[in-house]
């Protein structure tokens, strides 16, 4: 990708976005930080889709200010959590060495990943892959890094939701691929192109309530 093209300015634009300081991610409405419903929907979906293995190791893309990995960690996964945001991941190492809790944390792009081949058990991502200028590399780069075996997770609010408008405002969301949410089928065809099989759709029931109907969708690399 050329430093000076379009997709770079618009990637360089999402950055400074979440490097801002000033924004308050923990206290926005619909992300579930300190919601039981998540943790269980989350922890639970994952845990049954890694039951067989011990110790799993996990990459979280774009883990934010830690809640996903955090929850893995505390069920016993091997995390290592990435973002591109250092504001977000310093927010999230304070967390972890609050709790006491090893969690590996690096900035990284969730669209070009530094790790080699087939190095975790899982990769999961949540909230992340409507903020991405180009979501189908990204879903890419996860399945390289995935094990044999192993399962990429994710989610995505449904069609009209808005997301993107709801975090960057007009000019910023409405260039998102994703920025609006998607149906189901058109991330089951990603994560199909992408290599994955077994392509399961989840709709979070429990989460109807919220600003946000939302699509959990994982599936398997052989």
């Amino acid at each position: 990708m050329e430093l000076n093209s379009p997709q770079s300015e618009l990637k360089n634009r999402i950055k400074k976005w979440w490097d801002d300081p000033t924004q308050d991610y923990d206290g926005f409405i619909g992300h579930g930080v300190n919601s039981e419903i998540e943790k269980e929907l989350w922890g639970n979906e994952i845990l049954h889709l890694l039951r067989y293995i011990q110790n799993p190791k996990i990459l979280d893309i774009g883990s934010g200010t830690g809640f996903l990995a955090l929850l893995l960690a505390r069920m016993g996964c091997e995390i290592t959590a990435v973002d591109w945001s250092m504001t977000m991941m310093q927010k999230a190492k304070e967390k972890a060495k609050a709790a006491q809790i090893p969690i590996q944390f690096k900035v990284q792009d969730a669209e070009d990943l530094t790790f080699q081949d087939a190095s975790f058990d899982a990769v999961v991502s949540r909230h992340v892959l409507w903020t991405l200028s180009n979501p189908s590399k990204a879903v890419r780069e996860w399945v390289r890094v995935t094990k044999p075996g192993g399962f990429v997770i994710t989610d995505i609010p449904r069609i009209g939701s808005h997301s993107g408008k709801h975090h960057y405002g007009d000019g910023l969301g409405e260039q998102l691929p994703l920025g609006n949410g998607a149906e189901p089928e058109e991330i089951a065809t990603i994560f199909k192109e992408a290599g994955l099989s077994d392509v399961n759709i989840k709709i979070m029931e429990k989460q109807k309530e919220q600003h946000r109907k939302t699509i959990l969708i994982y599936g398997e690399k052989r």
